[in-house]
């Protein structure tokens, strides 16, 4: 800000600024002007239209979600509460290989598009608006679906081609790179050539290939280095989404996993990961299925449970479901409507009380028909000293989840609560497990996550930067969101700003939506 300008639009005072690089926090000012970080330090001189007090409060820069599933949430619901009362201004959308671009082959949903382009136009021609920002990435599950289908084959050589041509042509609009989901179909069906070209066209690009990896569990090894294949093969930078141990045989391995992810950066390849601060993970049931199953997405798989396979399918399942143990580590959270009396049940519930059995994997398989396999779960899979070792390392924060209402009545199924308590929850375990101080744990949610995806123009605290700034109490920061009550906003954030625009002030949401989606400048 130069000597001649006196005013700003919001000076925020008194607070101790920790400006998302690491360093120590210092006691300071922070004008904002025009939507821009205009000014820091000590601002006596000038005057705020607006003006806060942060006295005994942290300053930041406005969270970033690194993994998020928001993509037309907004359409919902524009509050983003869930996020926004946890400090996030920005999320990392079009996740696990999924996004709004390009259409998929017959698909009539109003909100899915040719192009992210026509995304885009269509937000700002419909009127939409949402209070956090996002920025897209492209789902590989979803171009693939657009350009070959749901079929369990490899790419033509002209298929590959049309692959990377529509990459290419999104990236250039301002997609961030590519997200895998490579435990989906029909992400599944890919192999390491495709995954190594279109890791070839992100590159080019300037991008990063963010990754559900093919195995969480028991074949976390050969998936980690999958990944790093692609890295290693194309050049572009991988990106590990919800690092994770999911299955109790692997427990307690978090280190050499870790290590592995090391041993790839040693190598030349730029390998990093994000992951959330919980013991239990959400998808659809169809994910313990046989990856064969999958052939022709969800009405091929209805067709092999209906069909002379079935017993297949199950003897799939059971190897996760095999007695009454772990069948209770399976929460079903949403039923998409189709048999609402499941929710808020176990797997183990829903076979004795409901279906009369102790067969859990057939009792699962006949959840899947009732609900034509869209039932959501929460499963109880990870060990706190996995999820622990991973928070402790160099690693981001990604929720995993959504951006939500803040009022229960407006919801019709239980989430999981990492949409409501992530990043909150990673500052709580910081604190109180002392896993890292507060200018850490900070740059861990802000400046890390820009310089991973690209945000150039957020992520710190610095003048000509956008101004998403969060202003919260550092002893306070915490969820209250529990698998049992998960719609509960979280505590300890008190102001927050997003593009210049107060979204949260005192501990609550104003009517402002300032959010926008983000398009990533590409090198020239």
């Amino acid at each position: 800000m130069t000597p001649a300008m006196e005013t700003a639009d919001i000076v925020i005072r008194g607070g101790t600024i920790i400006d998302g690089t690491g360093r120590p926090g210092y006691r300071g000012d922070i004008a904002v002007k025009d939507g821009i970080i205009a000014a820091l330090g000590d601002l006596q001189h000038l005057r705020g239209q607006r003006e806060f007090s942060a006295e005994g409060l942290a300053v930041a820069p406005g969270f970033i979600d690194a993994h998020a599933h928001s993509d037309t949430m907004f359409v919902r619901d524009d509050s983003g509460a869930s996020k926004l009362y946890q400090g996030i201004t920005t999320e990392i959308s079009g996740n696990c290989g999924d996004s709004p671009f390009p259409i998929r082959k017959g698909d009539s949903d109003p909100w899915m598009f040719p192009s992210f382009a026509e995304f885009l136009d269509a937000f700002s021609r419909r009127g939409c608006r949402m209070a956090v920002n996002q920025a897209m990435l492209m789902g590989h599950g979803t171009l693939r679906d657009a350009v070959i289908g749901e079929a369990n084959r490899a790419a033509t050589p002209a298929e590959l081609e049309e692959m990377k041509r529509l990459l290419r042509r999104d990236m250039e609009a301002g997609t961030l790179g590519l997200s895998l989901g490579l435990e989906y179909a029909p992400g599944c069906f890919a192999n390491q050539e495709e995954l190594n070209e279109l890791g070839r066209t992100v590159q080019e690009m300037d991008g990063i290939v963010t990754c559900h990896m093919r195995s969480e569990g028991l074949q976390i090894d050969s998936a980690i280095q999958e990944l790093a294949e692609i890295g290693r093969a194309s050049g572009a930078h991988v990106h590990a989404s919800h690092l994770k141990l999911d299955n109790y045989t692997v427990h307690g391995r978090a280190p050499q996993v870790w290590e592995a992810i090391e041993q790839a950066n040693r190598e030349g390849i730029r390998f990093t990961a994000d992951t959330y601060p919980y013991t239990a993970s959400s998808t659809t049931l169809s994910i313990r299925c046989p990856r064969w199953s999958m052939d022709g997405g969800r009405e091929g798989l209805l067709r092999c449970l209906r069909g002379p396979r079935r017993q297949e399918i199950v003897e799939g399942i059971r190897r996760h479901y095999f007695n009454a143990e772990r069948a209770e580590t399976c929460l079903f959270s949403d039923d998409r409507g189709t048999w609402p009396e499941i929710v808020g049940k176990t797997l183990r519930q829903v076979a004795e009380d409901m279906l009369h059995t102790t067969d859990y994997a057939e009792a699962a398989a006949e959840v899947l028909l009732r609900t034509e396999a869209k039932a959501w779960c929460v499963f109880f899979v990870m060990s706190e000293q996995d999820m622990l070792y991973f928070l402790s390392r160099d690693i981001c924060i990604g929720s995993d989840g959504y951006a939500l209402p803040g009022e229960a009545a407006q919801m019709h199924y239980n989430p999981h609560p990492r949409s409501y308590g992530a990043v909150a929850e990673f500052f709580r375990l910081a604190r109180e497990k002392r896993l890292c101080g507060i200018e850490e744990a900070v740059r861990r949610v802000t400046g890390k996550p820009a310089d991973i995806f690209g945000l150039t123009d957020r992520g710190r605290l610095k003048p000509g930067l956008a101004a998403d700034i969060t202003v919260f109490n550092p002893a306070a920061l915490a969820p209250r969101a529990t698998y049992l009550q998960p719609v509960q906003l979280a505590r300890g954030v008190r102001l927050v700003i997003v593009n210049g625009a107060v979204a949260l002030l005192d501990g609550r949401q104003t009517e402002e939506r300032a959010g926008k989606f983000l398009r990533k400048e590409l090198k020239r």
